[in-house]
């Protein structure tokens, strides 16, 4: 979003990229927490307009694109705290609606957050509490589609893991269409756990009644959390390799 933004001179631009580089990696390593202070500190230091609004929205930027595991916590208070109530222009509407779409799918399902309220349907037609639920095993929650490339590998992936290594998991699989016969099929093909470990349940909301999109980010799939024994989300945006490192 920086392309939108009122631009500082090119040799400000340069200076500021290199310092809040520096800045951020060295702030890396440190918690969620400390690195949202650590942000509005920066951004609440800036008494030019222009380079507030730069060094915002490069923040923005490089926690949106981090490859680090829970980052994007940092970008949604950079959101609520600072382009939301007006405080810092984003510098174009569509940026801005984008980035509160991104904020308000994603809030409730942020590492460390108690996994939201979630209801679903059996195959039967019967309700199931996903959340909270009565175990005292992790979960594996996992969002696909039939049509989605990326989870036709990753379900086989999936599959083969929990099969092979018999970790004593609950593993929830919640097919995203509407279609029985399609997800039979899907099932059958990629899904098809066996270990006498996992305890397994496909489920679904052809409807979409549980909200389960906004509560848990769904805009596209495939979708993975790791839930703690007592509901806590502790992995997000998980493929097969990260959930089999976890689980190790």
């Amino acid at each position: 979003v920086i392309s939108s933004a009122q631009q500082l001179d090119s040799a400000k631009r340069v200076l500021l990229d290199e310092k809040l580089a520096e800045y951020t990696a060295a702030i890396e390593r440190e918690g969620v927490q400390v690195q949202k202070e650590e942000c509005d500190f920066l951004i609440g230091s800036s008494t030019d307009s222009l380079v507030r609004q730069y060094v915002a929205l490069r923040l923005y930027d490089h926690y949106m694109s981090s490859k680090v595991m829970g980052a994007e916590a940092v970008a949604i208070h950079i959101f609520d705290t600072w382009f939301l109530p007006g405080k810092v222009s984003m510098g174009d509407d569509i940026d801005l609606m984008t980035a509160r779409v991104y904020a308000d799918f994603n809030r409730q399902s942020l590492l460390g957050c108690k996994a939201p309220e979630l209801q679903l349907k059996a195959k039967d037609g019967d309700m199931r509490n996903v959340f909270p639920r009565d175990s005292r095993r992790y979960t594996v929650l996992y969002f696909y589609a039939p049509d989605c490339a990326k989870c036709k590998v990753q379900s086989i992936l999936l599959r083969n893991l929990l099969n092979t290594e018999d970790y004593p998991v609950d593993f929830v699989a919640v097919y995203t269409g509407d279609d029985v016969q399609e997800w039979d099929e899907y099932v059958s093909k990629r899904l098809d756990v066996s270990s006498e470990a996992v305890c397994v349940e496909h489920l679904w909301d052809p409807e979409v009644d549980s909200d389960y999109q906004r509560k848990y980010g769904v805009i596209q799939t495939p979708r993975m959390f790791l839930i703690s024994p007592d509901g806590f989300i502790i992995g997000r945006g998980l493929d097969a390799k990260a959930l089999a490192g976890m689980l190790q």
